[in-house]
């Protein structure tokens, strides 16, 4: 009788659903078995773990579950066990005291790339290769050198965005695209010596690499269920890996096009820039691939939208964004901004660091895991257990911060905590060895943009709309993105 009241497609799928089903419960309970000595955290739910009390927004709720289980506790995420750092002082026993043992990395099923995790620096294990990677670039890249020496190509950089805004003079003007396209650029003349947008005219053909790195980004930001029960990351039934994978070679196919040409004119003297190092280190082409791809995609993507935040925080509060341009005025003047003039701007200088303790551009680090079994705090962390440090949370810990949720430059203005690592209580951009490698060059053209931004132009809503109205909402991700975007206004300023 059940065949006539139920369609014979639906019984042929049932079957195999329910051994399916039958096998993935029987794989949760054997994992869901936590290793004794964990931290304590809120019960897990059957199957699901503890997924369903995060929300979209997991950065805000981690920081509500620290108030209740500690500022380390244990999370169940599907079949995943998980902890959670959530103040500066676990953060430093994670970072510092602890950072060899943390050091591992755990890869996004996404991004689990043949031909990319093995030559990530991203990604990959703090191996020899790893090592050598992290010496080009610091050495070559993110030197105090090399960044003093690139200065003047940040800044012609920075005066062709000016020059493109001063024509669109009460317009409105979605901010996070001209960023995004004036880093884009910043990093290709580093890189490969030429602009790789055109922000005058996107649809010339220049956009093609910066939309695919974009697409790159936004597939980086969905939820992929394998994460969360790893037994279906061989099947990648959603298509997500796969996705990904196409992404990746959509942007290699461009690259591999300008390294072909660049080994042709190997020793040509005009061009010393990134990829003349890389290729003089006698890389291939998927190790070059790999670097670059996080090059670009990591360091426009998160600066951008800490310029972007920095922005939308300066216009929701009027009187700070005078005293800014106040002091723009009294050390720069008619003058183009300099990067040299960044030291002596220190309320510039506080309004950075205050953007980047209430808005980290990764509100949870990228995940780290355990090499081995080990003990934290009396807790004892099984070998291969994802740590995730929340410095969301720790920028806005009441117990270190007066006021935490009030954008207020001045607690700046006579402190030493900095954000390059050493101060645990501010570590956007990580800490340790895993600490993010482009950080010195990252804080040199958002201070330029910032100040740019501020000094040539004033900034509105559209409509007119006061202040106060501006949404400062948050999309979480790898990146901590303003939703909706910042839509301005734009008044040129004399200078």
């Amino acid at each position: 009788m059940s065949e006539f009241l139920v369609p014979k497609f639906f019984m042929d799928l049932l079957s195999p659903a329910l051994l399916f089903s039958f096998l993935f419960l029987v794989y949760y309970i054997i994992r869901d078995r936590r290793p004794k000595g964990l931290p304590p955290g809120p019960y897990p739910w059957p199957f699901l773990g503890n997924l369903l009390q995060l929300g979209d927004k997991p950065h805000a709720k981690l920081a509500t579950l620290a108030q209740t289980y500690g500022h380390l506790f244990t999370l169940k995420l599907g079949a995943q066990t998980v902890v959670v750092a959530s103040s500066p002082s676990v953060a430093a026993e994670i970072l510092k005291t602890h950072d060899r043992v943390f050091s591992g990395r755990y890869v996004f099923h996404s991004f689990r790339i043949k031909n990319h995790v093995e030559y990530s620096m991203v990604w990959s294990d703090c191996n020899e290769y790893w090592k050598m990677l992290r010496r080009i670039c610091r050495t070559e890249i993110f030197s105090p050198k090399m960044i003093e020496a690139q200065a003047h190509l940040r800044e012609e950089k920075v005066i062709e965005m000016v020059r493109f805004l001063r024509k669109k003079d009460g317009e409105v003007i979605k901010i996070a695209e001209v960023i995004f396209g004036t880093l884009f650029n910043i990093f290709g003349n580093l890189i490969l010596s030429k602009d790789v947008f055109d922000l005058e005219d996107p649809s010339s053909g220049k956009e093609e690499m910066k939309g695919h790195i974009w697409r790159l980004m936004e597939l980086g930001n969905s939820t992929n269920p394998a994460d969360y029960f790893p037994i279906l990351g061989e099947s990648d039934f959603l298509g997500q890996r796969k996705a990904v994978a196409d992404c990746l070679k959509q942007i290699h196919d461009i690259w591999t096009v300008i390294l072909r040409e660049r080994r042709e004119r190997k020793g040509d003297d005009s061009f010393r820039d990134f990829v003349s190092v890389l290729l003089d280190a006698n890389l291939d082409d998927h190790q070059i691939n790999a670097l670059l791809m996080e090059m670009f995609g990591a360091g426009t993507e998160t600066s951008a939208s800490t310029i972007e935040w920095a922005l939308a925080e300066l216009i929701k509060n009027p009187q700070i964004m005078s005293s800014l341009r106040t002091e723009l005025n009294d050390v720069v003047g008619p003058n183009p901004i300099k990067e040299s003039d960044i030291p002596r701007l220190p309320f510039l200088n506080a309004c950075v660091r205050e953007t980047l303790r209430l808005h980290p551009p990764t509100p949870l680090l990228l995940p780290h895991r355990a090499l081995e079994t080990c003990q934290l705090l009396g807790y004892t962390i099984p070998k291969d257990c994802q740590i995730m440090v929340n410095a969301w949370a720790i920028g806005r810990d009441p117990s270190t911060w007066k006021d935490p949720l009030a954008f207020s430059p001045d607690r700046f203005l006579n402190s030493d905590v900095d954000y390059r690592g050493s101060d645990f209580q501010l570590i956007p951009f990580g800490a340790g060895r895993r600490v993010c490698p482009g950080l010195p060059l990252a804080t040199q053209f958002i201070h330029l943009i910032v100040a740019s931004l501020v000094h040539y132009f004033e900034w509105g809503l559209p409509g007119g709309a006061h202040p106060s109205e501006l949404v400062m909402e948050e999309k979480f991700g790898l990146t901590l993105q303003k939703d909706p975007p910042l839509l301005a206004v734009t008044k040129s300023r004399p200078y």
